[in-house]
């Protein structure tokens, strides 16, 4: 029996997984993750998962946080060069495959059960149409799914590197606070990891809002931010949390409105399933709709959170068994 190799490359980690289809699914086994900063380079991550699972494999595709162009990628928040030709020659693959971690993860979204999905917004249900996806984590990624006759069609896009657009005089403060430190800002500076602890950084400095000790004193501020802002613990972390979720809103309705999703928004990545009792109060899809003459387009769109945290690396499996 053939066998087919899975795995998805981020900033904060690898997964790899040995894959098969059943039952109409994508069955994963051998499942290991690793923290990508703990490695100099995906090889010596790939050789050592080969060294402990003695299999070879007939093809191989692996998700990846970064543009990948004609099948070689440079991540985007790790200094790795991945080439897919590379790795067919040195771990004796004959196929493989790489392919953008959001368009991994928009493959992965048909193989998912529905108590998979959080709903945000019914909106409408099964109308046809194009399928948007953004995910914030270490990055913002962004993808656009187009599906004609029971086939899917993503499309990779780094739209997360796009200029942040400010919706409000607080937003446009925020803009110049960040413009003023790199002379550029990216929506990814404000929708991500470093987002929530950027916007907190800009509510403490410049709107007199306190700084309590925990900030200083914890390894992961963005968790912290999130755990406070969630409990209502820390009035700085609160109003961080909802000005992370009204420009998620905005920028994922930016989506909405240049790829006619019309078949729905789904927020996928490490933040949105943390946030979930957020989202749901109102304020994600108060400000998603907030479009004047499309307001009326934008509040039928389905609107839904991924709480899969494998489905990346499921949608890669699902690839590399066509290989």
């Amino acid at each position: 029996m053939k066998e087919f190799l899975a795995g998805y490359i981020s900033g904060a980690r690898v997964d790899l997984a040995r894959v098969r289809e059943h039952a109409e699914q994508v069955e994963m086994r051998d499942h290991v993750s690793y923290q990508s900063r703990q490695f100099r380079d995906f090889g010596t991550i790939l050789e050592l998962y080969k060294k402990k699972h003695k299999r070879e494999y007939a093809a191989a595709c692996f998700g990846v946080a970064g543009p990948v162009i004609q099948n070689e990628v440079t991540t985007t928040n790790l200094p790795w060069h991945i080439i897919g030709k590379h790795i067919e020659k040195k771990f004796n693959i004959p196929h493989v495959k790489l392919i953008n971690d959001i368009v991994a993860t928009a493959h992965g979204l048909g193989r998912l059960p529905a108590d998979r999905f959080f709903t945000i917004n019914v909106g409408i249900k099964g109308h046809p149409g194009n399928v948007g996806l953004i995910a914030a984590g270490t990055g913002l990624g962004e993808a656009l799914i187009y599906a004609e006759n029971n086939h899917i069609h993503p499309y990779a896009s780094e739209g997360g590197h796009a200029d942040f657009a400010p919706g409000n005089q607080l937003e446009t403060e925020l803009w110049e606070f960040l413009y003023s430190e790199s002379g550029q800002v990216e929506v990814e500076d404000v929708v991500s990891l470093r987002g929530l602890e950027n916007i907190f950084t800009f509510l403490v400095d410049t709107q007199g809002a306190g700084r309590a000790d925990w900030f200083d004193n914890v390894t992961d501020r963005p968790a912290a931010i999130i755990e406070k802002g969630l409990a209502g613990t820390d009035e700085t972390a609160v109003r961080t949390l909802d000005m992370f979720i009204d420009c998620c809103a905005s920028e994922s309705a930016n989506l909405a409105l240049k790829g006619m999703t019309t078949g729905g928004i789904f927020l996928g990545g490490l933040i949105a399933p943390q946030i979930i009792t957020a989202l749901d109060k109102g304020r994600f899809m108060e400000r998603f709709i907030k479009r004047g003459k499309m307001e009326a387009l934008l509040a039928k769109m389905p609107i839904g959170v991924i709480i899969e945290e494998n489905t990346a690396l499921i949608g890669a499996g699902s690839v590399a068994l066509t290989l």
